[in-house]
């Protein structure tokens, strides 16, 4: 099981996404979809803990491994 628990992020003063909460069990499918700009990459990295959450928590399961492929490419 990965629960997400009341997950919040703000840029500044705006704030980007608040109280999203979701469970995902064993065998369960799920895809993330909305316009350009809305911050599914945001969420995306606070979840995989990339970025700190400026409130709630992510819980996984034991054993859960998560991966997260960035969108963009990192010139060296």
């Amino acid at each position: 099981m990965f629960t997400v628990h009341q997950l919040a992020k703000s840029f500044a003063l705006t704030p980007l996404f608040k109280n999203v909460t979701f469970n995902i069990n064993a065998g369960d499918r799920v895809g993330l979809v909305g316009p350009n700009g809305c911050d599914k990459s945001t969420l995306l990295r606070t979840i995989a803990g990339n970025e700190p959450a400026d409130a709630g928590h992510v819980a996984r399961g034991p054993g859960l491994r998560l991966g997260y492929l960035p969108q963009g490419f990192v010139h060296v």
